[in-house]
């Protein structure tokens, strides 16, 4: 099982989102920033993650699917896409941060990292 590192810090901690109030950039294929781990709670339904090699990639090399109570780990960097498994999903994102990583840029305070910008 992946596990963030226990030096990493929790920078930001999202609300809880369900079909309609979720990003939609979380549907499609993103990342998280260098030195960054993404931790997605499932609190009622389940989430699918499509984990991808790179930005390129159209087929993904990790599904994992991730019911009420769980958790699932994105690494940094590791480009992914959710899929909501039923109606009712709600879940949240927790971020974790390496502590010596200089976190700055457009995309700090955004949940995710498309490079569309």
């Amino acid at each position: 099982m992946l596990r963030i590192p226990e030096n990493f810090v929790h920078t930001r901690a999202t609300p809880f989102w369900n079909k309609d109030s979720a990003p939609k950039a979380l549907f499609t294929h993103h990342n998280t920033k260098a030195g960054v781990y993404g931790r997605l709670s499932v609190m009622q339904g389940a989430v699918k993650y499509f984990g991808f090699p790179d930005a390129d990639a159209t087929e993904p090399d990790l599904e994992l699917i991730i019911e009420a109570g769980s958790f699932g780990i994105s690494p940094p960097q590791k480009w992914h896409r959710i899929e909501l498994l039923t109606d009712d999903t709600y879940f949240s994102i927790d971020f974790f941060a390496d502590p010596h990583a200089t976190l700055e840029g457009a995309g700090l305070g955004r949940v995710v990292n498309t490079h569309k910008e």
